[in-house]
């Protein structure tokens, strides 16, 4: 069974309503229908309470948790903790499915390859009816940048249980501390270049500010402390600054070579310093 976790505060005043509908109509439309879906809404302050309530009378909710929360990522270890699947997916009401088999085909691929995740493209919906663009999945990006959305995977539920929850301390960045985390672990994932899911631009991550702070921080947490990374290496590397006094730091210390990859192809094909 899948547990479909998504997390959610004040969807009506916030918009998002119609993508909510759509979030639900395309969950029910998938060819693999053994799922839970597991709703814990913030304590929303307009009129979302009662929209839940029909959805969870109508059987479009399993499990509905209403209660003040702190952050998007406290929100979804909630439902980490009640989930009774063996693969999780998170869905925000910012999110839908662009088609019809995300669960079986990537549960096909999860063990046909013997892997502990997938991840696919999105395409971002823009809120000004601009041209949408879409966000590729990219491993090699891994260690300087998000190398794929949460909305796009679904994970073994043996992965949580083993790495931990989402750090909470973090309001933008978690999901990126936490897929780190897989990948220094060793876990391993399939990719499908193909689009799965459609999703609204912004959110939180729309701060940009707040989130190259959050992000350089993870960088720091996860492997730049261990190879004497600075805060501002740190952050320079997340911006895609990295001079070759920098890269030639990183070659010294850094001595995973999965990191040393990643650093190594944003310095000779993205950065911008």
């Amino acid at each position: 069974m899948i547990s479909v976790i998504t997390p959610c505060k004040n969807i009506i005043s916030g918009g998002r309503q119609s993508f909510f509908q759509k979030m639900v109509a395309t969950l029910y439309k998938q060819t693999y229908q053994d799922f839970e879906h597991i709703l814990v809404d913030g304590d929303s302050e307009d009129e979302t309470a009662d929209l839940l309530q029909k959805h969870l009378r109508n059987g479009h909710i399993d499990t509905l948790i209403s209660e003040k929360d702190n952050n998007l990522y406290e929100a979804i270890n909630k439902g980490l903790k009640i989930a009774k699947g063996e693969y999780i997916h998170v869905m925000t009401t910012d999110d839908y499915f662009a088609t019809n088999g995300f669960f079986e085909k990537s549960l096909e691929a999860m063990e046909k390859y013997k892997v502990d995740f997938t991840h696919a493209d999105r395409i971002i919906i823009k809120r000004d009816g601009g041209k949408p663009s879409i966000k590729r999945g990219d491993e090699r990006t891994a260690f300087f940048r998000m190398p794929f959305r949460y909305q796009t995977m679904l994970i073994r539920k043996n992965i949580y249980d083993e790495l931990g929850p989402f750090d909470e301390k973090f309001e933008i960045a978690s999901d990126y501390k936490f897929m780190l985390k897989m990948l220094l672990a060793d876990k391993k994932g399939y990719y499908f270049p193909k689009i799965f899911i459609h999703s609204l631009e912004g959110g939180v991550s729309a701060n940009r500010q707040k989130c190259i702070k959050e992000v350089t921080q993870v960088l720091f947490e996860c492997y730049g402390k261990k190879y004497s990374l600075t805060i501002k290496d740190c952050r320079n590397i997340y911006q895609k600054k990295i001079s070759p006094d920098l890269f030639s730091k990183i070659l010294s210390n850094v001595k995973d070579k999965r990191i040393l990859e990643s650093l190594k192809y944003c310095y000779e094909h993205e950065r911008i310093a």
